[in-house]
């Protein structure tokens, strides 16, 4: 069952979130009848849409040829809450905070050449942002053969969900002592966690 404390309905939380990673999971269904899963990097632009690139050839290419219809997750892992962090006794209370999203849409190759050229611009980008190279540009022939041969794709999206977990369950004196356990042991991540607890806890309802 979903848990509804956790749910995003703030839809700039959510692009701030796919704009900070770049890296999920594309689920489609597979030409051999099984489902796929694929890992794959990707660039969240500012007209709302999703790019992937990759080879032209494939399972991929294979299964959404058959069937364009897609989801893909992007997830991130912040902090495992140990039980006695809330409960000396019981190890219920053991969970991981996260953030996550689920992207449900149509996916489509790109062909249009300056299309290609900004999306794996903005890809490239986002992954190498010192820059160390020409500007991709369609009109330069010394990148008319590799974006020829590179495959672009563009998840459009129908459906986006959000689902955070810091906490919003617990009372204020479990909080406190849920982030007293993460001040204390204070590995990477946890700090941030923190401040996620707390952002969460001060949202209205």
């Amino acid at each position: 069952m979903r848990r509804k404390e956790f749910e995003v309905t703030d839809q700039e939380a959510i692009e701030s979130f796919l704009r900070e990673r770049g890296d999920g999971v594309l689920a489609f269904a597979g030409d051999d009848g099984w489902p796929k899963a694929v890992p794959l990097n990707y660039v969240y632009t500012d007209d709302g849409s999703i790019y992937f690139h990759g080879s032209k050839k494939g399972e991929k290419m294979r299964g959404l040829s058959l069937d364009a219809k897609a989801e893909f997750v992007v997830y991130e892992a912040h902090a495992f809450i140990p039980s006695y962090f809330s409960d000396p006794y019981l190890a219920c209370p053991a969970t991981q905070y996260f953030r996550s999203v689920r992207i449900r849409g149509t996916v489509k190759q790109v062909e249009e050449p300056a299309e290609k050229a900004r999306a794996l611009a903005a890809l490239l980008g986002s992954l190498q942002p010192e820059g160390g190279h020409a500007p991709i540009d369609h009109e330069d022939p010394k990148y008319a053969p590799p974006l020829r041969g590179v495959a672009v794709l563009r998840l459009d999206i129908a459906e986006m969900t959000g689902k955070f977990k810091f906490g919003q369950n617990l009372s204020d004196e479990r909080r406190e002592k849920v982030m007293q356990g993460l001040a204390e042991r204070n590995r990477p991540g946890d700090l941030r966690t923190i401040e996620e607890m707390r952002a969460a806890a001060s949202e209205p309802e």
